[in-house]
């Protein structure tokens, strides 16, 4: 009797091989985030040159000429433009963007010592947006030709229409100082989260709504969905385990681009309600004529708009149940 031959397992086959469109994402994204992180230096750079003698906002309008002189060459502003240039993107290789105006410190750290408010504010935003987005936009879909589905539609349509500052102001005045609930500004206590993130989520809630719908009720016309029909699933099952998860990947596209926007939009949200995060101390810093400050706050909100980008789109080819269909077949 003939024995059987023992092969010992590929080792290699036993390791799950890397997806070839992932390492394609992270590698276009890497060139990405360096392409526009100097785009946008650069363009910092010269209006920021162009606006102004930073010597001379530094010296005051008492400084004499040999004061004037003297923070030039400190500064390298006597140095020809392109090796002024140079001389910057080597400081930013080293994250080094000069001492802050006023204070005294490096600006980087002290730009990253406010971005967890800024955060907490944003990421608030995103998760009240998909946690109450979400529901109200299937429970849309689902009732699309009744009365609560034509409100839910016409509530978010009207909420994309009232202007961040509009709202800020409306909540500020009501909840602040007519009831007295919550406080004017601050950002000491989680309570003054609650204006901002409110005021800030409007938007992207009832886009978020929107966008759920109609991708819910295109799934709901599509043959899988009918198919689960056929053979009895339930309309809870339908909603929830197949036209939501195919509905998700434009939400999620959208979430992604809309949180650049969110980092921009804190900056009116945070003046309005004093909250001390990066976008106020950016209008300082703007009014203050602090330059440091003002380059080491947008280096930091473009790297994260990048890198969030590159997640979001891993993150929505690993959510879109199509991209596992192409790979089963």
């Amino acid at each position: 009797m003939a024995t059987a031959s023992l092969k010992r397992p590929d080792a290699s086959r036993a390791r799950p091989a890397v997806p070839t469109w992932l390492l394609w994402t992270v590698a276009v994204w890497a060139v990405r985030l360096a392409v526009t992180v100097l785009g946008i230096l650069t363009l910092l750079f010269a209006l920021l040159h162009l606006s102004g003698d930073p010597a001379a906002v530094m010296v005051g309008p008492g400084g004499s000429a040999e004061d004037l002189a003297k923070v030039h060459a400190q500064l390298g502003l006597d140095r020809p433009f392109l090796d002024q240039y140079l001389a910057f993107l080597g400081d930013v290789a080293r994250l080094d963007f000069g001492d802050a105006r006023g204070t005294g410190e490096a600006a980087l750290p002290a730009v990253l010592a406010k971005l967890p408010l800024t955060l907490q504010l944003v990421a608030a935003t995103l998760v009240v947006s998909v946690a109450v987005g979400l529901p109200l936009g299937v429970l849309a879909a689902a009732r699309r030709e009744g009365t609560l589905g034509r409100i839910i539609a016409g509530a978010a349509a009207l909420g994309q229409a009232i202007p961040n500052f509009v709202l800020g102001l409306v909540l500020l005045l009501v909840f602040a100082l007519w009831l007295g609930w919550l406080p004017s500004y601050g950002s000491t206590t989680p309570a003054h989260t609650v204006l901002p993130v409110i005021t800030l989520a409007l938007f992207t809630l009832a886009r978020v709504v929107l966008l759920t719908r109609a991708g819910v009720i295109e799934a709901l016309s599509q043959d899988f969905c009918r198919a689960v029909v056929a053979k009895g699933g339930g309309r809870s099952r339908v909603l929830w385990r197949h036209a939501l998860p195919n509905a998700f990947p434009p939400v999620l596209a959208f979430l992604v681009t809309d949180t650049g926007y969110l980092l921009s939009g804190t900056v009116l949200v945070e003046q309005l309600y004093a909250y001390d995060g990066i976008g106020r101390g950016l209008v300082i810093a703007i009014n203050e004529q602090d330059y440091p400050t003002v380059q080491a706050t947008v280096f930091t909100v473009a790297v994260i708009v990048v890198a969030v980008s590159a997640l979001g789109d891993v993150l929505g080819r690993v959510a879109d149940p199509r991209v596992g269909r192409e790979s089963a077949g």
